[in-house]
């Protein structure tokens, strides 16, 4: 009994794949079809629509079609009102897809940092040194955490905590 497999006789040879052509099947297939269309969308945002606008309106969210955006005031809530359809077909027109259907609007504050952005890594200050009495009681207490892996994280609560009773 002959095996059969890519390399077996008479088994017809393909070429091989590109990366690009496979990677929306198997992201789709990871569920991650939706989150790949929402940066798209937020990327297109940052490229089509003019800084003017994007100063004063944000993306909240993008969640079946509709684009959710948070207007600053009730006067550029009128005006992007009026401009909806235009923002629509630029941001389809620059998706290459009719992704977006809606675009809903919202008075509330708009971040003046763009949707793309990452928040920064958070930076650990040292903490305040607490006196010699007191940091001989913090070393006591945390004797029995020796050998845990939250000691450094309970003694930094308790520098920070001892700094503000000082």
């Amino acid at each position: 009994m002959k095996k059969k497999g890519p390399f077996t006789e008479g088994a017809e040879r393909k070429s091989p794949s590109r990366c690009g052509d496979i990677l929306p099947g198997a992201l789709e297939g990871l569920g991650l079809g939706g989150v790949i269309r929402h940066l798209a969308l937020l990327r297109t945002w940052e490229q089509a629509i003019p800084l003017r606008i994007r100063e004063r309106a944000t993306v909240e969210t993008f969640r079946e079609g509709r684009l959710y955006v948070c207007v600053e005031d009730p006067i550029w809530l009128h005006e992007l009102h009026m401009l909806r359809h235009k923002l629509k077909v630029m941001l389809n027109k620059e998706l290459g897809e009719p992704a977006v259907e809606e675009i809903i609007l919202r008075i509330g504050r708009a971040s003046r940092r763009s949707a793309l952005d990452t928040p920064k890594a958070r930076v650990h200050k040292a903490p305040p040194v607490p006196s010699s009495g007191a940091e001989g009681r913090i070393k006591e207490l945390l004797s029995p955490f020796e050998e845990r892996p939250y000691r450094d994280a309970l003694e930094r609560l308790i520098h920070r905590w001892a700094a503000r009773s000082i």
